[in-house]
């Protein structure tokens, strides 16, 4: 399979998420192989690329077009959801059903003296009238995934919307403030991202980051 030509075919189906898959797929392109992916939260429907995103499908064919030292992990704490990826995924995914904080807790046994090219956020489904129990578990991936990410490594984080808050001047331009906000499940990851200086590579319906760590 020619992977950008499958890609640049689903990618309009990814609708909200387009901008930034193509992003991220962009910015792996710039790292050096083998790709290390961790995903939390799997592909749990089959061709819901509008609602859920495929990224498991995705970033599979990606890892199998980037070479077979190039890996992917996806964590999923619901079974069926699991059972569901693995039909759909390659034997080249890495796909556990467990709490993915548990998960990474123990990830050094599978990626080694690896760091992550990508460490993508989508696991605790956020309830939009309150998100801080969503952004909260995000927020203790993240923590939980520090050993293993370096200053190249892309964090994203899902249905993480920029909350636009702001006002119109004098001339009807819309000016924003120091209290612009990331929604959702981001809310708390982009708190720590703020405190830690990080990067901001990309802000649509998700959020990228980079250089949450530092070189010394």
């Amino acid at each position: 399979m020619n992977f950008f030509k499958w890609f640049d075919d689903i990618l309009p189906n990814l609708e909200k998420r387009a901008v930034s898959m193509k992003k991220i797929i962009d910015y792996l392109e710039t790292l050096p192989s083998p790709i290390f992916i961790l995903e939390t939260g799997c592909l749990r429907k089959v061709n819901s690329f509008a609602g859920d995103g495929q990224s498991t499908l995705i970033f599979d064919n990606y890892i199998q077009y980037r070479g077979k030292d190039s890996k992917i992990f996806s964590v999923d704490i619901n079974e069926l959801n699991v059972r569901t990826c693995k039909k759909i995924v390659s034997e080249n995914a890495h796909v556990e059903c467990s709490d993915s904080i548990k998960f990474i807790s123990n990830f050094n046994k599978l990626i080694k003296d690896n760091k992550l090219s990508l460490l993508y956020l989508d696991s605790f489904d956020v309830n939009w009238d309150y998100p801080l129990e969503s952004s909260a578990h995000h927020l203790k991936e993240l923590t939980a995934s520090i050993p293993y990410i370096s200053e190249e490594t892309l964090v994203v984080v899902d249905d993480a919307p920029l909350s636009m808050i702001g006002y119109r001047d004098e001339d009807n331009n819309f000016k924003l403030t120091r209290q612009t906000k990331i929604g959702g499940k981001g809310y708390l990851v982009h708190e720590y991202a703020v405190a830690v200086e990080a990067e901001i590579y990309f802000s649509h319906y998700q959020v990228g980051y980079k250089k949450l760590i530092k070189s010394n």
